[in-house]
């Protein structure tokens, strides 16, 4: 279905959906939200703040401890307990709040969007069956990786994985960001349909990354002659910035006439063992870590960067590469990864085998081709940039659709 082109057209098409001509009304939820912020989190409350006005979606999460809420959409929450060894983490069972149940049952709901497949997910699928409406999902994280970490051995964590694919089994759809992330989720034994969405980016494109990469320059102690590297996101273990700085540590011990900078960008757990393990290098004097970026020291970073270095292998999709792509920076990622899928080395993007060596290597190249990296930029552009506002568009037509489907084969929900 094409987008809509006006507000005629967006109450032409409802009329389809619903007599009345309203607005679809969407349940949104996962297991943790704000203010915890992760790329799960930063993909629903995305969707939350862009889908079109034909769309009344109400936000569901566990109660934080130490938080307000502030976003424009309406939040119900659940009851939670703080998670003490976790700052902003608060979990909960929402089964188990009665009230919190009784309120989702009678609230009005066209349909359910869940971002996690777990207690939020048992429950708002049992209410989507007694209510006779839809429910869909979308597959963020590759599990398989998570618990095999915990439970080590494929005999104790497969047993999980299958029961997942049994679960996303009882959406009446399922969404993913990349055939990648959809490949993963039929490894989980899921044999339905899956629709492809790519994740977007709330920045938009300044019409001076030049003036940007200047105030760059004197926000955070550049000299103009300075090659800059960047990473942004959560300090946690799985992101593998302590890999980069290995791979920098090289190239200053076999280019150190060449000045570089690398800007680390964000918090999280480990920040402390990362700045241990600059000072062993002997990084100090080239690495910035920056702590929480706003927005606008965001743009300043990507516009000053030349590339972005991010070597994980957990991310299914990693956010970055698109924010990136905004401010026509390339990435340098681990071929075969999720977050080199759709990419093309050499044209939008850079890839290097999962080694130290010849991460260096590569870094080192774009080093000696600054031309070159810049081409890939604007491919990288042209390419991977994608707004939160399209793909929030995106999904409300798969909700329709989705919705239509469902009253056809089942009928009208009960009240």
């Amino acid at each position: 279905m094409n987008k809509r082109q006006s507000a005629a057209d967006a109450a032409a098409v409802l009329e389809t959906v619903d007599v009345e001509g309203r607005p679809i009304r969407v349940l949104v939820g996962m297991d943790v939200y704000l203010p915890n912020m992760d790329g799960v989190v930063n993909c629903m409350r995305n969707l939350l703040l862009n889908y079109p006005a034909w769309i009344q979606a109400t936000a569901v999460g566990p109660r934080p401890k130490y938080y307000t809420d502030t976003d424009p959409y309406p939040i119900l929450r659940y009851n939670a307990f703080h998670v003490p060894f976790l700052k902003t983490v608060d979990f909960g069972f929402p089964s188990h709040d009665k009230a919190f149940v009784a309120r989702v049952m009678q609230m009005p709901i066209d349909i359910i969007h869940v971002h996690t497949p777990f207690g939020i997910c048992k429950l708002l699928t049992k209410v989507a069956r007694k209510r006779n409406i839809p429910i869909v999902a979308t597959f963020h994280t590759n599990y398989r990786m998570v618990f095999q970490k915990i439970l080590l051995l494929k005999c104790f964590y497969e047993p999980y994985i299958r029961a997942l694919g049994r679960r996303y089994a009882q959406m009446d759809e399922m969404f993913a960001g990349t055939e990648a992330t959809e490949a993963q989720l039929r490894s989980f034994g899921y044999t339905g349909t899956c629709k492809i969405i790519p994740f977007g980016t709330a920045l938009e494109t300044p019409p001076d990354c030049a003036a940007y990469a200047r105030m760059a320059d004197e926000r955070f102690g550049l000299r103009p002659q300075e090659r800059v590297f960047c990473f942004v996101g959560r300090l946690v273990k799985s992101k593998r910035v302590q890999f980069t700085l290995q791979a920098l540590a090289q190239v200053r011990k076999r280019r150190g006439g060449v000045p570089f900078r690398f800007i680390v960008g964000g918090t999280g757990n480990y920040e402390k063992a990362l700045k241990r393990t600059i000072a062993r290098l002997g990084l100090s004097d080239c690495v910035i870590m920056t702590g929480f970026l706003t927005d606008e020291e965001l743009k300043m970073v990507y516009s000053r960067a030349d590339c972005l270095l991010f070597p994980s292998i957990l991310d299914n999709f990693a956010l970055v590469k698109v924010e990136a792509a905004a401010f026509y920076t390339p990435g340098l990622y681990l071929r075969g990864s999720n977050t080199a899928f759709g990419t093309t080395d050499g044209h939008n993007a850079l890839h290097a085998e999962n080694t130290v060596e010849d991460f260096a290597q590569k870094i080192e190249w774009a080093l000696d081709h600054p031309e070159a990296l810049a081409d890939i930029g604007k491919n990288a552009h042209a390419e991977l940039y994608f707004r939160w506002k399209d793909a929030a568009e995106l999904y409300a037509n798969e909700y329709e659709r989705v919705i239509e489907e469902y009253k056809a084969r089942h009928g009208a929900p009960r009240p």
